[in-house]
Protein backbone atom coordinates (compact mmCIF):
# COMPACT_ATOMS: atom_id res chain seq x y z
CA UNK A 1 0.00 0.00 0.00
CA UNK A 2 1.58 3.60 -1.19
CA UNK A 3 2.20 5.98 1.42
CA UNK A 4 -0.07 8.02 -0.06
CA UNK A 5 -3.10 5.99 -0.11
CA UNK A 6 -2.46 5.04 3.79
CA UNK A 7 -2.45 8.60 4.82
CA UNK A 8 -6.06 9.45 2.62
CA UNK A 9 -7.04 6.25 4.94
CA UNK A 10 -6.02 7.55 8.03
CA UNK A 11 -7.57 10.68 7.50
CA UNK A 12 -10.39 9.20 6.78
CA UNK A 13 -10.54 7.38 9.68
CA UNK A 14 -9.84 10.55 11.91
CA UNK A 15 -12.68 12.19 10.59
CA UNK A 16 -14.87 9.17 11.59
CA UNK A 17 -13.48 9.52 15.05
CA UNK A 18 -13.98 13.15 15.11
CA UNK A 19 -17.59 12.86 14.06
CA UNK A 20 -18.37 9.92 16.45
CA UNK A 21 -16.32 12.01 18.99
CA UNK A 22 -18.09 15.08 18.29
CA UNK A 23 -21.62 13.72 18.35
CA UNK A 24 -21.34 12.52 21.09
CA UNK A 25 -19.76 15.58 22.96
CA UNK A 26 -22.86 17.54 21.42
CA UNK A 27 -25.77 14.62 22.42
CA UNK A 28 -23.66 14.45 25.54
CA UNK A 29 -23.13 18.87 26.38
CA UNK A 30 -26.36 19.96 24.41
CA UNK A 31 -28.66 17.81 23.30
CA UNK A 32 -29.30 15.79 26.31
CA UNK A 33 -29.06 19.07 28.58
CA UNK A 34 -31.58 20.50 26.56
CA UNK A 35 -34.34 17.74 26.96
CA UNK A 36 -33.19 17.52 30.40
CA UNK A 37 -34.48 20.95 30.83
CA UNK A 38 -37.29 20.36 28.04
CA UNK A 39 -38.92 17.13 30.16
CA UNK A 40 -37.99 20.08 33.80
CA UNK A 41 -39.97 22.49 32.24
CA UNK A 42 -43.05 20.32 31.14
CA UNK A 43 -42.87 18.71 34.65
CA UNK A 44 -42.80 22.12 36.20
CA UNK A 45 -45.99 22.91 33.96
CA UNK A 46 -48.14 20.31 34.90
CA UNK A 47 -46.86 21.10 39.02
CA UNK A 48 -48.17 24.48 38.20
CA UNK A 49 -51.08 23.30 36.40
CA UNK A 50 -51.64 21.22 40.04
CA UNK A 51 -51.70 23.53 42.39
CA UNK A 52 -53.06 26.02 40.36
CA UNK A 53 -56.23 23.43 40.73
CA UNK A 54 -55.56 22.27 44.15
CA UNK A 55 -55.43 26.76 45.00
CA UNK A 56 -58.74 27.11 42.76
CA UNK A 57 -60.19 24.09 44.97
CA UNK A 58 -59.19 25.49 48.11
CA UNK A 59 -60.28 28.89 47.09
CA UNK A 60 -64.13 27.47 46.30
CA UNK A 61 -63.63 24.91 49.57
CA UNK A 62 -63.12 27.95 51.73
CA UNK A 63 -66.01 29.94 49.89
CA UNK A 64 -68.20 26.92 50.24
CA UNK A 65 -67.04 27.31 53.79
CA UNK A 66 -68.34 30.33 54.41
CA UNK A 67 -71.72 29.67 53.28
CA UNK A 68 -72.03 26.65 55.35
CA UNK A 69 -70.78 28.58 58.20
CA UNK A 70 -73.65 30.64 57.80
CA UNK A 71 -76.08 28.21 57.37
CA UNK A 72 -75.11 25.96 60.19
CA UNK A 73 -76.65 25.30 63.64
CA UNK A 74 -74.99 26.92 66.46
CA UNK A 75 -72.03 25.03 67.85
CA UNK A 76 -73.66 24.78 71.11
CA UNK A 77 -75.91 21.01 70.70
CA UNK A 78 -78.05 22.15 73.57
CA UNK A 79 -78.68 25.64 71.22
CA UNK A 80 -78.80 24.28 68.37
CA UNK A 81 -81.58 21.66 69.25
CA UNK A 82 -83.52 23.65 71.12
CA UNK A 83 -83.61 26.68 68.69
CA UNK A 84 -84.27 24.36 65.76
CA UNK A 85 -86.77 21.86 67.25
CA UNK A 86 -88.49 25.22 68.23
CA UNK A 87 -87.96 26.02 64.25
CA UNK A 88 -89.73 22.69 63.09
CA UNK A 89 -92.67 22.70 65.61
CA UNK A 90 -93.48 26.44 63.87
CA UNK A 91 -93.51 24.94 60.52
CA UNK A 92 -95.98 21.55 61.68
CA UNK A 93 -98.08 23.97 63.72
CA UNK A 94 -98.17 26.94 60.44
CA UNK A 95 -99.25 23.37 58.07
CA UNK A 96 -101.86 22.39 60.60
CA UNK A 97 -100.74 18.76 61.14
CA UNK A 98 -102.66 16.68 63.27
CA UNK A 99 -101.50 14.83 66.76
CA UNK A 100 -97.86 16.15 65.98
CA UNK A 101 -94.88 15.27 67.55
CA UNK A 102 -91.17 16.63 67.10
CA UNK A 103 -88.33 14.80 68.56
CA UNK A 104 -84.40 15.08 68.23
CA UNK A 105 -81.68 12.54 69.60
CA UNK A 106 -78.34 13.30 71.02
CA UNK A 107 -75.57 15.28 69.22
CA UNK A 108 -73.15 12.91 66.78
CA UNK A 109 -69.35 14.23 66.81
CA UNK A 110 -67.65 13.36 63.14
CA UNK A 111 -63.93 13.79 64.12
CA UNK A 112 -64.10 17.62 65.27
CA UNK A 113 -64.84 18.27 61.92
CA UNK A 114 -68.69 19.15 62.49
CA UNK A 115 -71.23 17.79 64.76
CA UNK A 116 -74.97 16.48 63.28
CA UNK A 117 -78.42 15.98 65.33
CA UNK A 118 -81.12 14.19 64.26
CA UNK A 119 -84.76 15.08 64.26
CA UNK A 120 -88.16 13.22 63.63
CA UNK A 121 -91.43 14.38 62.67
CA UNK A 122 -94.55 12.37 62.85
CA UNK A 123 -98.13 13.30 62.60
CA UNK A 124 -100.87 13.14 60.20
CA UNK A 125 -101.64 15.94 57.21
CA UNK A 126 -103.28 16.16 54.13
CA UNK A 127 -101.28 16.43 50.84
CA UNK A 128 -101.53 19.93 50.51
CA UNK A 129 -100.71 20.69 54.66
CA UNK A 130 -97.85 18.13 53.69
CA UNK A 131 -96.49 20.30 50.80
CA UNK A 132 -96.52 23.50 52.55
CA UNK A 133 -94.51 21.80 55.23
CA UNK A 134 -91.97 21.09 52.41
CA UNK A 135 -92.46 24.38 50.84
CA UNK A 136 -90.93 26.25 54.18
CA UNK A 137 -88.70 23.59 55.16
CA UNK A 138 -86.66 23.95 52.13
CA UNK A 139 -87.16 27.57 52.03
CA UNK A 140 -85.40 27.82 55.22
CA UNK A 141 -81.33 28.52 54.72
CA UNK A 142 -80.47 26.07 57.13
CA UNK A 143 -77.36 23.39 56.90
CA UNK A 144 -80.25 20.48 56.85
CA UNK A 145 -81.74 17.60 55.02
CA UNK A 146 -84.82 14.99 55.09
CA UNK A 147 -82.68 11.99 55.32
CA UNK A 148 -86.35 9.88 54.81
CA UNK A 149 -89.96 10.64 54.59
CA UNK A 150 -92.31 7.45 55.15
CA UNK A 151 -96.32 8.35 54.06
CA UNK A 152 -98.98 6.35 54.81
CA UNK A 153 -102.55 7.07 53.48
CA UNK A 154 -105.42 6.69 55.70
CA UNK A 155 -107.90 6.63 53.29
CA UNK A 156 -111.02 6.44 55.41
CA UNK A 157 -109.81 10.00 56.32
CA UNK A 158 -108.49 11.58 54.22
CA UNK A 159 -105.20 12.23 55.36
CA UNK A 160 -101.45 11.02 55.29
CA UNK A 161 -99.38 9.38 58.62
CA UNK A 162 -95.93 10.85 57.73
CA UNK A 163 -92.91 10.02 59.32
CA UNK A 164 -90.14 12.44 58.70
CA UNK A 165 -86.24 11.72 59.97
CA UNK A 166 -84.50 15.04 59.66
CA UNK A 167 -80.48 15.56 60.13
CA UNK A 168 -79.22 19.18 60.79
CA UNK A 169 -75.27 19.92 61.09
CA UNK A 170 -73.12 22.21 63.36
CA UNK A 171 -69.96 23.89 62.65
CA UNK A 172 -67.48 24.85 65.31
CA UNK A 173 -67.21 28.11 63.25
CA UNK A 174 -70.95 28.39 63.11
CA UNK A 175 -71.43 32.63 62.70
CA UNK A 176 -75.27 31.83 64.30
CA UNK A 177 -74.09 31.68 68.08
CA UNK A 178 -77.88 31.82 69.79
CA UNK A 179 -80.43 31.18 67.10
CA UNK A 180 -80.55 29.81 63.47
CA UNK A 181 -80.00 31.61 60.17
CA UNK A 182 -82.64 34.12 58.89
CA UNK A 183 -82.08 33.59 55.12
CA UNK A 184 -84.09 32.31 52.46
CA UNK A 185 -82.89 29.44 50.90
CA UNK A 186 -82.77 29.07 46.92
CA UNK A 187 -83.25 25.30 46.89
CA UNK A 188 -86.57 25.48 45.46
CA UNK A 189 -87.29 25.45 41.74
CA UNK A 190 -90.38 28.06 41.89
CA UNK A 191 -90.83 30.74 44.53
CA UNK A 192 -94.35 30.61 45.54
CA UNK A 193 -96.43 28.11 47.17
CA UNK A 194 -98.97 28.64 44.61
CA UNK A 195 -96.51 26.82 41.95
CA UNK A 196 -96.37 23.92 43.68
CA UNK A 197 -100.66 23.40 43.66
CA UNK A 198 -100.20 20.96 40.97
CA UNK A 199 -98.94 18.48 43.51
CA UNK A 200 -102.00 18.41 46.07
CA UNK A 201 -104.62 18.52 42.58
CA UNK A 202 -103.20 15.23 41.47
CA UNK A 203 -104.15 13.19 44.32
CA UNK A 204 -100.96 11.12 44.32
CA UNK A 205 -101.96 8.89 47.43
CA UNK A 206 -105.68 8.45 46.52
CA UNK A 207 -107.16 9.77 49.51
CA UNK A 208 -109.04 12.05 47.89
CA UNK A 209 -109.04 15.47 46.74
CA UNK A 210 -112.05 16.29 48.48
CA UNK A 211 -110.73 16.47 51.72
CA UNK A 212 -109.01 19.90 51.11
CA UNK A 213 -111.48 22.46 51.92
CA UNK A 214 -109.34 24.67 49.20
CA UNK A 215 -111.31 22.41 46.90
CA UNK A 216 -114.20 22.46 48.95
CA UNK A 217 -114.54 26.31 48.81
CA UNK A 218 -116.39 28.21 46.19
CA UNK A 219 -117.19 31.94 45.52
CA UNK A 220 -121.01 31.88 45.23
CA UNK A 221 -121.90 35.45 45.02
CA UNK A 222 -121.39 39.15 44.60
CA UNK A 223 -123.27 41.88 46.45
CA UNK A 224 -123.11 45.38 47.87
CA UNK A 225 -123.63 45.67 51.71
CA UNK A 226 -123.53 49.64 52.32
CA UNK A 227 -122.84 50.53 49.02
CA UNK A 228 -119.63 48.06 49.06
CA UNK A 229 -119.30 45.42 47.48
CA UNK A 230 -118.87 42.07 49.28
CA UNK A 231 -117.60 38.65 48.17
CA UNK A 232 -119.51 35.43 49.58
CA UNK A 233 -117.21 32.26 49.52
CA UNK A 234 -119.14 29.23 50.49
CA UNK A 235 -116.32 26.90 52.56
CA UNK A 236 -118.29 24.16 52.00
CA UNK A 237 -115.56 21.83 53.98
CA UNK A 238 -116.97 23.33 57.48
CA UNK A 239 -120.48 24.37 55.90
CA UNK A 240 -120.59 27.71 56.24
CA UNK A 241 -120.30 31.12 54.47
CA UNK A 242 -117.64 33.83 54.46
CA UNK A 243 -118.53 37.28 53.45
CA UNK A 244 -115.78 39.50 52.59
CA UNK A 245 -114.91 43.23 51.20
CA UNK A 246 -111.84 45.09 49.43
CA UNK A 247 -109.08 44.05 52.57
CA UNK A 248 -110.31 41.40 54.39
CA UNK A 249 -108.60 37.74 54.98
CA UNK A 250 -109.90 34.81 53.77
CA UNK A 251 -108.22 31.52 55.32
CA UNK A 252 -108.89 28.13 54.07
CA UNK A 253 -106.75 25.36 55.09
CA UNK A 254 -103.89 25.55 53.19
CA UNK A 255 -104.49 29.39 51.71
CA UNK A 256 -104.41 32.28 53.13
CA UNK A 257 -104.81 35.45 51.20
CA UNK A 258 -106.88 39.12 50.90
CA UNK A 259 -109.33 40.33 48.70
CA UNK A 260 -107.79 42.90 46.93
CA UNK A 261 -110.19 43.69 44.12
CA UNK A 262 -114.25 42.67 43.56
CA UNK A 263 -116.06 42.97 40.26
CA UNK A 264 -119.12 42.20 38.94
CA UNK A 265 -118.90 38.76 38.44
CA UNK A 266 -115.56 38.25 39.93
CA UNK A 267 -112.81 38.99 42.68
CA UNK A 268 -108.66 39.32 43.12
CA UNK A 269 -107.35 37.56 46.11
CA UNK A 270 -103.48 38.28 46.97
CA UNK A 271 -101.78 35.29 48.08
CA UNK A 272 -97.59 34.95 49.29
CA UNK A 273 -97.23 38.16 47.38
CA UNK A 274 -99.06 36.75 43.90
CA UNK A 275 -102.56 37.68 42.47
CA UNK A 276 -105.42 34.95 41.59
CA UNK A 277 -108.24 35.92 39.78
CA UNK A 278 -111.33 33.73 40.90
CA UNK A 279 -115.13 34.01 39.22
CA UNK A 280 -118.43 33.37 40.75
CA UNK A 281 -119.18 29.33 40.63
CA UNK A 282 -115.24 28.24 40.78
CA UNK A 283 -113.68 27.02 43.67
CA UNK A 284 -110.78 28.46 45.28
CA UNK A 285 -108.26 26.35 43.64
CA UNK A 286 -109.41 27.25 39.98
CA UNK A 287 -108.29 30.71 40.51
CA UNK A 288 -106.07 31.96 38.13
CA UNK A 289 -102.55 33.58 38.53
CA UNK A 290 -102.41 37.28 37.58
CA UNK A 291 -98.87 37.84 35.78
CA UNK A 292 -96.80 40.53 37.94
CA UNK A 293 -97.47 43.04 35.85
CA UNK A 294 -101.37 43.10 35.61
Amino acid sequence: MSTNRKTILYALLGLVLIAQGGDYLYRRYVETPRQSRATRIDDLVKDIGKKTNDLKRARNAAEELTVWEKQSLPSDPEAARSSYRAWLLGLVEGAKFRSPNVDSGPAVDHKGMFQSLSFSVRGQATLAELTRFLYEFYNGDHLHQIRSLAITPVRNRGVLELSIAIEALLLPTAQNKDGLSTGKSDRLAFAGLGDYRGIVQRDLFGVGGGFDPVSQTVLTGITATNGQPEAWFDLRADDKIVKLKKGQSLDVGQFQGTVVEIDESEVVLESDGERWLLSIGEKLDDAFALPPEF
